[in-house]
């Protein structure tokens, strides 16, 4: 887990890489700078070959080394310019002009390097050596890259790109971010000294001298600010292995992980959020996981299309996208996604995003101007076209790959070694503002709770679609084969579930339809209620809550409400497990703690259920003291749609009940008013002693009604209440 304890053992790194160490001999600081080369430690491998080649200068390799260092380390890469252009002067060696090519083109001196590209390959090109056929397929691909990046370089794409700094990026390795739609939520992948284990040889056992750091899967959620907050290690998924997060199902229930060591080259594995813990991650079936490496995935906003990357054979060349259709609750034989999508180079990192007709993906082929580029593919009448570039500033000659957007595509997330844009050559985490070239995405964001009897409640939500099915065209149900339809014929696009302990949903629609969204649970009465985005023309983000009563108390039929939502977007303001209702501003509370004491973080507290004792208890020591000037606290002791069944004899020794008939057509029963929090739990304990154990604390704010989770997701007094 990184703590604050991180900065001081970053200080002690700092410190200790200073004192001068002991010298060493020539073959040890050999052994040094070749062990550091082979494990990729380029930054190291630099710092000793830098020091041989001062040394010896007469040393071919050393200089060699240092230059490929330099190839390889994105902060070096201009001074590799400088090594080559010697060696070529001295040696004139055809290898020089590989060499040399190899370094213009990283540094964006397209016209330079195409030239002494092509003079290697024409030297090369009918060599039988292994090495040098290697080196001239290189040669060609890099040749290609130029040509690429010269048309891009005129096509500039204008784009605020920014490294997302401390707490998510550190020293070491962070990569592949992956979002939840409304971005209140990200997950990433980190390397470093805080791996499980620590350094490990194969066999997964400590090496501190020549073992690696594996990889470990981190969540942090977005703050009010905008920012994240100190990430955090999920012990249930992490190993002494390579584990790595991948992919979240649109409505953050399932994270998808890969899993890796010496035995197995790399699977696809899930894990499910139950209330707000994960489970241990289970694989998913031979279709998807094969004896080859399968790395990364996405999955359609319906749960029907799993797009992934795979080395098994039958594609077209290194890593293939291939993409698997649920059939009968699992995954079916997987496709190959054909020469639209794939190269005979490495095609890697699929992102389907929730509109179902954007595909993002990282290339090396294609239009790639160097290494891994971010890639982009439109369906259209069925077929995927041609994927195109994002374009540079986003794309660099480095690897520049694992690209998520949030549902309304103004921004994007991705990984990069690049040196530019506030990186130093590793891996770390950015983001990009428009997250897609060209028109936005139209989809609209429906997020909410789902309450039962006033409290947070895991229901069912069935969106469906309000057309039957000998209305659609016989393309469209081709399409739409793997829907269930519901028992009056029409289509079910999606079967959810909100979350078990906070009762958060989140699920996306597409336009050009009318929905209807059914919730149920057992013991509940069902609630259903429409959507109409049939003429929807960009981009929504709209928030409904449920409230389901018990059907032990009430005897009810389902009430159906037409839903017709604006095209005003809300923008998320809080990070949780599952995303939070948005509530809009109306009044300003200043806040005027009792106590006396400055509000503290309540972090540790968004997204978590308050029907937990030990988070309940935690708000009472954390806020229950503090009052402000048009805060007051109640306790409710019943929620009925049908209001006559509820009697409260025992109750009324504390006083006749506050009866108010709300919207959402349930009539809540209040007594007394409080200025605190601690003073309200003394009522509701003094009404649960009477027989009412399901009492509750609401919170009102000049008359309006907020649950005391709502308060913790603002917060609580320290901002505006809405």
């Amino acid at each position: 887990m990184l703590k604050a304890s991180y900065l001081k053992l970053v200080i002690l790194f700092l410190l200790l890489s200073v004192i001068p160490m002991a010298a060493q001999t020539k073959k040890e600081m050999e052994e040094d700078a070749y062990n550091a080369l082979n494990d990729e430690d380029y930054a190291t491998a630099y710092t000793l070959f830098d020091q041989l080649n001062a040394k010896y200068p007469k040393e071919f390799d050393y200089q060699l080394k240092l230059g490929i260092s330099c190839l390889r380390n994105p902060e070096r890469k201009e001074r590799a310019i400088d090594i080559f252009s010697d060696m070529k002067k001295v040696y004139k060696t055809v290898e020089s002009d590989y060499y040399l090519g190899k370094a213009y083109h990283l540094n964006y001196k397209f016209d330079e390097a195409i030239p002494l590209l092509e003079t290697y390959i024409s030297e090369r090109s009918k060599s039988f050596k292994k090495e040098d056929k290697e080196l001239v397929e290189n040669a060609k691909l890099y040749l290609q890259n130029c040509e690429n990046g010269k048309l891009l370089v005129d096509k500039k794409v204008i784009a605020d790109i920014k490294n997302i700094e401390p707490p998510i990026n550190t020293e070491e390795e962070q990569y592949v971010p992956v979002i939840t739609t409304d971005e209140s939520i990200m997950f990433f992948t980190y390397s470093g000294r805080f791996s499980v284990g620590g350094k490990l040889n194969a066999n997964l056992e400590p090496d501190p001298v020549e073992g690696k750091y594996n990889e470990d899967v981190y969540i942090a959620y977005r703050r009010p600010d905008g920012k994240f907050s100190e990430p955090i290690g999920i012990d249930a998924i992490n190993t002494k292995g390579n584990d790595a997060a991948i992919a979240i199902s649109p409505n953050g229930q399932t994270l998808f992980t890969f899993y890796s060591d010496a035995k197995n080259s790399g699977d696809i594995a899930y894990s499910k959020l139950v209330g707000d813990e994960f489970t241990k991650p289970i694989l998913l079936n031979k279709n998807i996981n094969s004896e080859f490496w399968e790395g990364s995935c996405s999955i359609s906003a319906d749960g029907r299309f799993l797009y992934f990357a795979s080395e098994r054979p039958g594609g077209l060349g290194g890593r293939d996208i291939w993409v698997s259709e649920k059939i009968d609750g699992d995954w079916g034989p997987a496709k190959n996604m054909g020469p639209n999508i794939n190269t005979v180079y490495d095609d890697d990192a699929p992102f389907i995003h929730p509109d179902g007709i954007t595909l993002f993906l990282s290339s090396k082929g294609h239009s790639s101007i160097g290494g891994y580029d971010i890639m982009f593919s439109i369906k259209k009448d069925g077929e995927w076209a041609i994927p195109k570039s994002m374009g540079l500033p986003l794309n660099t000659t480095e690897d520049d790959r694992f690209y998520v957007i949030n549902s309304k595509g103004d921004r994007g997330y991705f990984s990069s070694n690049r040196a530019s844009s506030g990186g130093k050559g590793k891996n770390d985490i950015y983001y990009v503002e428009p997250g897609i070239l060209g028109e936005k995405p139209v989809i609209a964001l429906l997020k909410g709770t789902v309450y039962g009897n006033d409290q947070p409640l895991e229901a069912k939500i069935e969106i469906i679609r309000n057309i039957k099915k000998d209305q659609f065209t016989p393309e469209e149900l081709e399409i739409l084969s793997g829907n269930e339809i519901s028992s009056d014929g029409k289509l079910i696009v999606g079967t959810y579930f909100s979350n078990s302990k906070t009762g958060k949903y989140l699920t996306t629609l597409n336009p050009g339809a009318r929905y209807r969204i059914k919730v149920s649970a057992d013991d509940y009465e069902s609630v259903e209620e429409d959507v109409d985005i049939e003429n929807l023309k960009e981009y929504m983000e709209t928030t409904k809550d449920f409230y389901l009563v018990s059907t032990h108390t009430v005897a009810g039929t389902p009430t159906v409400a037409v839903v017709m939502p604006t095209t005003e977007v809300i923008t998320p303001t809080v990070a949780v497990i599952t995303p939070t209702s948005e509530i809009t501003p109306t009044v300003a509370v200043t806040t005027s703690p009792c106590s006396g004491n400055t509000l503290p973080d309540f972090g540790p507290l968004k997204g978590k259920s308050l029907n937990d004792i030990q988070y309940y208890k935690q708000l009472l020591n954390m806020a229950g003291d503090y009052c402000a000037g048009d805060l007051i606290f109640k306790v409710q002791i019943g929620a009925y749609r049908k209001p006559e069944n509820f009697k409260y004899p025992k109750l009324q020794v504390f006083g006749k009940a506050e009866v108010v008939n709300y919207p959402d057509g349930i009539t809540r029963f209040t007594q007394k008013e409080f200025k605190t929090i601690k003073e309200a739990e003394v009522q509701r304990q003094k009404a649960m002693a009477k027989g009412q154990t399901d009492a509750w604390i609401v919170a009102f704010v000049d008359g309006k009604r907020y649950t005391l989770e709502d308060l913790i997701m603002l917060d609580f007094l320290g901002k505006a209440i809405n």
